[in-house]
């Protein structure tokens, strides 16, 4: 085996864009994504080699969002699930649509979305396949979203894990990550909450019906931004199991990745009860269903998560100014974007228009990233020889850093862009 080296392409030192290339002869590249801001969308540095495969950990755009990209010219595999791969086309033939909505140029058409289908082998958990001459590939349960994997490559004499965005604690849908993996040399690790840990989930639970059902004794609507993957279909989840009693609405994006995640029931953890709870909630289809959502005290989950679009936007244009009312945000709002503005700042810009949102806004933590926690007891379990930190914010990655010391004495290394680190 020749020497390992590994080039953060995106994803370094930041949350967004991971894009990673591992050297050892061949080159097998590591997710392709990109890095959503109200602004602008940035993408990763670009792949100056000819690449043997590539390896896509989930769907999340910040992952996947700019493979289509690569096949402009290149040819090579691709190795995802299948349900990475289903989420993945719904996200991306959706980045088409509002790029076309905004009058921008894509980075890819649908001829280059149809061409990763079919250079994209779909692989299962706990299987191994041979991706190079050199290289075997062993997916493991990252218990993140839908179909979200562990990469195990075994390039002989070396063993290099990439754990994409992970999950150890079992949550509503998805059980832990899988880390029954064998003699790591390297592990990859996101760093995202490298330096906090979550609280439990059944209190962020508990909170969160209690705000539910404040807001809807006041006689106002829950508005609950969510992510189309994973996150919405988990808070659907939680309104049925707690019995809330108000009509609840189901609007936006998050549908179709409902569809996909029932036609997957095996990556799920409780298939049946998921699919009681959106069989219960009212499917919003057109603006009738709308006028019908806003005509009585009611709990509507919608995409976006961030506020950044959306028919979510078409509901807060509507109860902004009511006191009784509340905005539940459940997830993650990067810096920049609307959801971030109205947190901080008590106010969004909605078409063009600054509304000042007397509603009750509040946010939970219902993350489906490990914790400092969970990814000190990865480094531990995994043993591996020395640690690449990425996939965190520059303040964050350093506290993280020094915790895996004092905890384990193992090496690690910060990534940056561009830099070409040998292992």
């Amino acid at each position: 085996m020749s020497n390992i080296f590994f080039t953060a392409l995106g994803g370094a030192e930041e949350v967004g864009r991971s894009s990673f290339v591992l050297d050892y002869g061949e080159k097998i590249l590591l997710d392709r994504g990109v890095k959503l801001s109200s602004e602008v969308t940035e993408y990763p540095l670009p792949v100056t080699t000819n690449l043997d495969a590539v390896i896509i950990s989930h769907a999340h755009l910040d992952h996947s969002g700019n493979l289509p990209h690569l096949f402009l010219e290149s040819r090579f595999m691709c190795y995802m699930t299948i349900s990475t791969l289903d989420l993945s086309k719904l996200l991306w033939f959706d980045s088409l649509k509002i790029a076309r909505l905004e009058a921008m140029e894509p980075e890819w058409t649908k001829d280059e979305i149809a061409r990763t289908e079919k250079y994209s082998f779909p692989t299962n958990y706990r299987k191994r396949v041979q991706i190079t001459e050199q290289a075997t590939l062993e997916f493991f349960d990252a218990g993140h979203i839908l179909g979200s994997a562990m990469s195990l490559l075994d390039l002989g004499d070396k063993k290099v894990v990439y754990t994409g965005d992970y999950k150890l604690l079992e949550t509503r849908l998805h059980n832990g990550a899988d880390l029954n993996i064998h003699g790591t040399d390297y592990l990859i690790i996101e760093s995202t909450y490298g330096d906090r840990n979550h609280p439990p989930r059944k209190e962020t639970e508990k909170l969160f019906i209690e705000a539910v059902q404040d807001t809807l004794d006041k006689g106002g609507w829950v508005l609950v931004p969510s992510f189309a993957v994973g996150r919405s279909q988990e808070i659907i989840d939680i309104l049925a199991e707690h019995k809330v009693n108000a009509p609840v609405f189901f609007d936006g994006m998050c549908q179709k990745a409902a569809k996909i995640m029932l036609d997957h029931p095996n990556m799920l953890k409780n298939p049946g009860f998921l699919k009681k709870a959106l069989n219960k909630a009212v499917w919003v289809k057109g603006h009738s269903f709308r006028k019908k959502a806003l005509k009585q005290p009611s709990v509507i989950v919608s995409s976006a998560g961030m506020l950044a679009g959306g028919p979510i936007l078409h509901y807060l244009k509507e109860v902004y100014s009511d006191k009784n009312s509340s905005v539940l945000m459940t997830g993650f709002q990067v810096p920049g974007t609307p959801g971030r503005m109205l947190l901080e700042t008590g106010k969004i810009d909605v078409d063009g228009t600054t509304l000042d949102v007397k509603a009750r806004v509040e946010k939970f933590d219902f993350s489906a990233h490990a914790d400092q926690t969970e990814m000190i007891q990865t480094v531990k379990k995994l043993s591996p020889k020395k640690v690449l930190l990425v996939h965190g914010d520059k303040e964050v990655i350093p506290v993280f850093q020094s915790k895996i010391l004092e905890e384990t004495g193992i090496e690690t290394v910060v990534p940056r862009a561009g830099e070409k680190i040998k292992l």
